[in-house]
């Protein structure tokens, strides 16, 4: 007797869901799409619990027959297309007939649709695949479908889902493409019935960036409108303040579907070259016009993978369309220049201060932003209130001062943070004065001296040691940061002034998920009027690097996958590492020298930074005495 058997109809649409339904993001995904190819010009999604539970999609488009609406959930019926021909010309974004079938087949699902020109519409029920009832039902023109219980049948397929605020920020995440590819429709994204996202459907780009990205960043782009050899590419790309840690904020289209292209992304960076910083990525929304017969998008049922008939086409006219729109920008910003009103002779103000303004409690630890481990900021004595210099600066203390005093004001600060070392070093001698003292240092090595004010040499037994002051105390802070975040035993440090962060809806979920991993790896959080603050750090650092490191560990902690996570926590103790070490050219005082070189000959094994440059370099005697000729 044979060992193959054909499978039956349940367990073969259960396979193919797998492929189309991966999670609540792609059930979204596949009716959205099929509510534009439905001509709908307002979209409504709502979902609750991450979309596992309960979701619903509403539209406005043609709606469909009593006949379609129970035929639309067989598999592989569809009205995009009739012929094998047909699928060398795909003017939809649907077009396979899975969708509904493989929707229905994992979860209980009720469809309601109408057309304009019916006096009822009808309603469909499915669940697990099996078809439930049909009947007439009073509704508006349209369709709307709610999926409830999703996987309630195949448990294997909920285990690898993430929790409800993840997966309802990958909702989000598709929702996004979809109002940045069709800013004709209006859009509209509830969670738990709060409001994510809404777009007003004027067909205008530029309201459609500040649905998703806010004011800041829909106002810091530069418009793409290039046409070549059939090809056309409109949108926008970022100015270069506008890069980020991440790829979160490029959004590509081919003829307005979302999709992801190694060859386009490599495209855009390659064309912000020695535009922005290494390990930054660009902002980008482009979409890319093409005759439908030179690219396959029957890759893969989600359609997210696209072949192009000729890549280096693709590639050199994303390139170019990019470079010629950031070479129409001027090279030089230009600084915005403010006129000042000369001050009235009145009784000067208490200015209202960042936490005043957003109503933040007084910090009970409040650390110098941009200062140094362990540096605590004292406020100046006073029982008057003055006039705060304006700086965009971190704000140091929750005083403020006249003019007359800001100068000693601003004095102050500069030498209380001249440098890292002060308070490195001072941190340095503290602990080696309490373990040893200096004269009780073994005597088996001797600082001789500091070169540039950088290098510290070091005779022992027959070696001279040079030793690079900023790497050899960047190794030594790494170490200890290492140990604190495998002990959990980083203290978050409370930030005078709230630092905001500009993160995507799903981002923000994500952060306000993971709060209490961020808390152990010493951010803390708050969201106040729709915008979110970090209130408190690891270490002091200054702001570009703050918001940086957040996002990164948000995005990471996101992917889920535990080496994404371990990479973003190192990045997080390198950076710490940097900022808090001695920096070069910084003269040591001869106690200083022996307390860092005590600790780099604690460090056993360990001769480079984190960053893999040497930390020490030796020479014997004999290769000295070589050198001078006194030995052969």
């Amino acid at each position: 007797m044979g060992v193959i058997n054909q499978l039956s109809v349940e367990i073969s649409n259960k396979i193919a869901a797998g492929e189309v339904v991966e999670r609540p993001a792609s059930v979204v995904k596949e009716l959205v799409e099929n509510a534009i190819d439905a001509g709908a010009n307002v979209i409504t999604v709502e979902v609750e619990n991450g979309g596992t539970s309960f979701l619903r999609v509403s539209d406005n488009g043609c709606g469909m027959t009593r006949e379609d609406a129970e035929k639309c959930f067989l598999r592989h019926a569809t009205s995009k297309i009739r012929t094998a021909k047909d699928l060398d010309a795909i003017y939809t974004l649907g077009f396979r007939g899975e969708a509904l079938s493989s929707i229905g087949a994992v979860s209980e699902i009720e469809l309601v649709t109408k057309r304009r020109e019916d006096e009822v519409g009808t309603i469909v029920r499915f669940a697990g695949g099996e078809h439930i009832s049909t009947d007439e039902a009073g509704t508006a023109d349209g369709t709307t479908i709610v999926v409830k219980n999703l996987f309630f049948n195949t448990p294997a397929r909920m285990k690898f889902l993430k929790k409800d605020a993840t997966e309802a920020g990958y909702v989000a995440d598709i929702m996004s493409r979809f109002i940045l590819a069709h800013p004709e429709i209006s859009f509209k994204l509830t969670k738990d019935s709060k409001e994510v996202y809404y777009s007003p459907g004027d067909s205008n780009l530029q309201n459609a960036l500040y649905c998703v990205y806010g004011r800041e960043y829909a106002k810091a782009v530069i418009d793409v409108d290039y046409d070549i050899d059939g090809i056309k590419i409109k949108g926008v790309v970022g100015k270069s303040e506008t890069s980020r840690a991440n790829r979160g904020y490029q959004s590509f289209f081919v003829n307005s579907r979302y999709i992801k292209s190694a060859a386009i992304t490599k495209a855009v960076e390659e064309a912000y070259k020695n535009q922005i910083m290494i390990g930054k990525f660009p902002m980008a929304v482009l979409d890319i016009s093409i005759n439908p017969a030179e690219i396959d998008i029957n890759v893969h049922p989600t359609k997210l993978e696209v072949k192009f008939s000729d890549d280096s086409l693709i590639y050199r006219a994303v390139y170019h369309a990019v470079k010629n729109a950031l070479y129409s920008m001027p090279q030089i910003p230009e600084i915005e220049r403010r006129e000042q009103e000369e001050p009235e002779q009145k009784e000067e103000q208490p200015v209202v201060m960042p936490r005043q303004k957003y109503g933040w409690e007084t910090a009970k630890t409040p650390v110098q932003r941009g200062g140094f481990v362990g540096y605590e900021h004292k406020s100046p004595k006073s029982e008057q209130s003055y006039a705060v210099p304006k700086r965009k600066s971190f704000v140091q203390e929750e005083v403020a001062f006249t003019k007359k005093d800001s100068y000693d004001y601003l004095k102050e600060k500069r030498e209380a943070s001249s440098g890292v070392g002060d308070v490195a070093m001072s941190e340095l001698r503290e602990r080696h004065e309490a373990v040893r003292g200096i004269d009780a240092l073994p005597r088996n090595f001797r600082v001789a001296g500091q070169i540039f004010d950088t290098y510290i040499l070091v005779e022992r037994e027959d070696e001279l040691l040079l030793i690079d002051q900023h790497a050899a105390h960047e190794r030594i802070k790494y170490e200890e940061l290492k140990e604190r975040l495998s002990q959990r035993t980083i203290t978050p440090q409370t930030i005078i002034a709230p630092v905001p962060v500009e993160l995507l809806p799903n981002e923000k979920l994500l952060a306000k998920e993971n709060a209490a991993k961020l808390s152990e790896l010493g951010f803390e959080i708050v969201d106040k009027k729709d915008e979110m603050f970090i209130t408190a750090v690891p270490s002091p650092m200054d702001e570009e690097t703050m918001v940086a490191v957040f996002t990164e560990l948000v995005t990471a902690f996101g992917d889920n996958r535990q080496e994404v996570i371990d990479a973003a926590k190192e990045r997080l103790t390198y950076t710490i590492a940097c900022k808090a070490a001695i920096k070069a050219n910084r003269k040591l005082s001869e106690m200083e020298m022996y307390a860092l070189v005590n600790k780099v000959f604690d460090m056993e094994k360990i001769n480079t930074c984190p960053h893999g440059r040497p930390i020490v370099i030796k020479m014997t005697k004999k290769e000295i005495e070589k050198e001078f000729g006194r030995t052969l």
